[in-house]
């Protein structure tokens, strides 16, 4: 059931937000309309118990209203003095006998009414909507929809979960010693993974907070290889961490929470590291795929096409060659490949290889090098809708459209690219945009299609 509050004397601006501050101890969820009426949810309680306890805090004399419909509730707290709850399945016969004035059209709309005989709601609602609409205008239809107790607005927006977080402050001393930083983490992170698991979920990342003496914090984010809820796997991240910490002062609290997580909905393997001992759900999963989608060992063949996407080929391994190969390399190919990824890493890049552990990767991760964008390529460029301006020599984007339209906020662009022959001949205009919520997209126009892409986005 929904409770609508409306005031019937005097009140002070501003007195409906004072409202809803003080109505959040007697009802979960508050909402305020612009006209000042204050909504309560109260699905799954005593509807009249609570809207009764709302009216007791309240200094301001109210009106107050009970249904499971938003506009019959408003209707209800606009005609009565006290508390009036209408049962579910009446809404449509509370209305009925009301003038329409309860609905509070304005007022060119309600001499209209009136001049044709509409003189209460249920006049109102005996009417077809196309007569009303072609008749009264597009305001009136809602007023009609009103008027038979249908109402779909969404009052309440869905509640967001607080993050898992626990602290603790040193009172009567400050730390400088990263054992006992360890061992205060140790015991935060049980009781942040015991929550963690409580809700179904794995922290994909946490924001480590160090309080100082002097007053000043110390943030840090921490990743691992894979969303886990294991309290060994967090720990052994934030010991590493700890081992190289420079402060400038000392410590007078420590804080961990929760920023990114997602379902836990399997037990996972980690392919590149051997040291979270999971090859048993590696295997599994492996397992499980073959039997699904049959061979999935791809190995990258790689030419000098200018076409980003017939650049690479991804060319299917047999699963007897892989493990044959395997076995060859033996210990010998492991340290080569142990090699190669430190060269990767001095060189700067963020490839991994098979050797790397997920604690090497989240090291890397903090050692003082800027996070790096990379490129997530569409396998087949998918056609989207552009909105354009004529800027010059080309047509530049201002407006995408890929499920939604999103406004686009800054053009890099563009870069031509052209070639081929006969029924094989290209020619595109590639474009780096930033969307209103963030997003960076690589999209091009198809001069010879006249038809718009997405190619891919980086992250």
């Amino acid at each position: 059931m929904i409770i609508c509050l409306r005031r019937r004397s005097e009140a002070p601006a501003g007195w409906a937000e004072g409202a809803a501050e003080v109505l959040l101890a007697v009802a979960p969820r508050v909402a305020v309309d612009a006209d000042g009426s204050v909504w309560l949810d109260a699905r799954g309680l005593d509807a009249a118990v609570i809207a009764r306890a709302a009216r007791e805090r309240l200094e301001v004399e109210v009106g107050c209203g009970v249904s499971a419909i938003p506009v019959v509730a408003w209707a209800a707290a606009g005609t009565s003095e006290d508390v009036r709850v209408i049962a579910p399945g009446e809404e449509a016969a509370f209305l009925a006998g009301q003038p329409i004035d309860v609905l509070e059209p304005d007022d060119r709309l309600y001499t209209l009414l009136l001049g044709v005989g509409v003189e209460t709601c249920d006049d109102l609602a005996a009417l077809a909507r196309e007569a009303v609409e072609v008749r009264f205008g597009a305001e009136a239809v809602r007023l009609w929809k009103y008027a038979r107790a249908e109402d779909d607005r969404i009052l309440f927006g869905s509640s967001v979960p607080e993050r898992a977080r626990a602290s603790l402050d040193f009172v009567d001393y400050v730390v400088s010693d990263p054992e006992r930083l360890a061992f205060t983490v140790n015991a935060l992170l049980g009781r942040l993974c015991d929550e963690l698991v409580a809700r179904g979920l794995h922290a994909r990342a946490l924001l480590l907070t160090l309080s100082l003496a002097n007053g000043g914090e110390w943030r840090r984010t921490l990743r691992a290889a894979r969303p886990t809820a294991s309290r060994s796997a967090w720990l052994r991240l934030v010991r590493s961490l700890l081992e190289k910490l420079t402060v400038p002062d000392s410590i007078a609290g420590i804080a961990l929470e929760v920023t990114a997580t997602e379902p836990a909905r399997a037990v996972q393997g980690d392919l590149f590291d051997a040291g979270f001992a999971t090859a048993a759900a590696v295997e599994a999963a492996v397992a499980r795929l073959l039997e699904s989608i049959g061979g999935v060992v791809y190995e990258p063949d790689t030419n000098a096409h200018p076409l980003a996407e017939k650049r690479t080929i991804l060319e299917p391994v047999p699963l007897a060659a892989v493990a044959e190969r395997r076995v060859k390399e033996g210990d010998a190919g492991r340290s080569r490949a142990t090699s190669h990824a430190v060269t990767d890493a001095a060189a700067g890049s963020r490839r991994i290889v098979a050797s790397r552990s997920a604690e090497a990767i989240a090291t890397d991760a903090f050692d003082g090098r800027p996070d790096q964008l990379t490129l997530q390529l569409l396998a087949k460029p998918r056609p989207i809708e552009v909105e354009t301006v004529r800027r010059r020599d080309h047509d530049a984007p201002v407006r995408c459209h890929d499920g939604t339209w999103k406004r686009i906020v800054d053009v890099a662009g563009p870069d031509r690219l052209s070639g081929g022959q006969w029924d094989r001949s290209y020619a595109r205009e590639y474009f780096r945009v930033v969307t209103e919520d963030g997003l960076l997209l690589w999209i091009f126009r198809d001069a010879v299609q006249a038809q718009w892409y997405l190619h891919g986005w980086w992250d």
